[in-house]
């Protein structure tokens, strides 16, 4: 008669119960060598190794990551390359090397312009929080791209297509200080692609310049009213 260890839970009694039970029933069923011989047959059998190497890296390798490119050039004694993702904002180059794409359109105003309605010019955003976001009924603004329900501007320059006579009321002020319901009641208002001074990350690389992005603030520290005031002192300047 087996020993009951001491402290120990029903649980456990019982678990401890029913492997000598399943030991013992396993004994009168296979004998010692049969058993044996059972186990060593439905072992599962190892892969015998590949005759060809690996073509790929070991872990080891794969851990220590791609060789950066910068290393390449160092070590290879080639000339290395600054990217402008690389650099803070102010160690950018005031030009870009990218050459301008497009000549100026022609500007000749149309006679068919149509005057605003004055009930439609209260739906002039004021602010960017007046802005509601609609991706199916919306217009799309040239400066901040963002497509929107309230109203945009519309060049009469009868030359300009597309969106590049739409601002909203809070770009059309900041970038350029200019008011989105006076450029609508003025039937002789051309919008800044049509007069070459668009400021945004579109026109300005193809003048020659980098974006400027969010530079409101800088330009109102400065004394500005608007980017377009600020980029033209800067401008005269240099």
């Amino acid at each position: 008669m087996a020993v009951q260890a001491p402290n120990l839970s029903p649980y456990e009694l019982r678990r401890e119960e029913m492997i000598r039970e399943r030991k013992a029933f396993l004994k009168e069923l296979f004998p010692e060598g049969e058993l044996a011989a059972l186990k060593r047959d439905i072992a599962p059998k190892r892969r015998a190794p590949a005759s060809k190497p690996r073509s790929t890296p070991q872990r080891s390798a794969r851990l220590q990551g791609p060789i950066r490119r910068s290393a390449r050039l160092s070590s290879g004694g080639a000339k290395k390359s600054t990217k402008y993702c690389e650099l803070e904002y102010d160690e950018l180059p005031k030009y870009c090397s990218r050459p301008r794409s497009s000549v100026p359109v022609p500007v000749e105003l149309d006679d068919d312009a149509t005057q605003y309605d004055p009930k439609d010019l209260t739906q002039i955003a004021q602010s960017t929080s007046e802005k509601v976001y609609d991706r199916v009924e919306g217009s799309t603004c040239h400066q901040c791209r963002q497509k929107t329900r309230d109203l945009k501007t519309t060049c009469r320059n009868k030359h300009c297509v597309g969106v590049r006579g739409q601002f909203c009321g809070p770009c059309l002020r900041n970038r350029y200080g200019e008011d989105a319901a006076e450029a609508c009641k003025d039937l002789t208002w051309v919008c800044p692609p049509c007069r070459d001074i668009c400021n945004c990350s579109f026109c300005l690389p193809k003048r020659g310049r980098r974006p400027t992005g969010i530079l409101i603030h800088i330009a109102r520290d400065n004394g500005f009213d608007s980017v377009h005031s600020f980029l033209k002192k800067e401008s005269s300047e240099e």
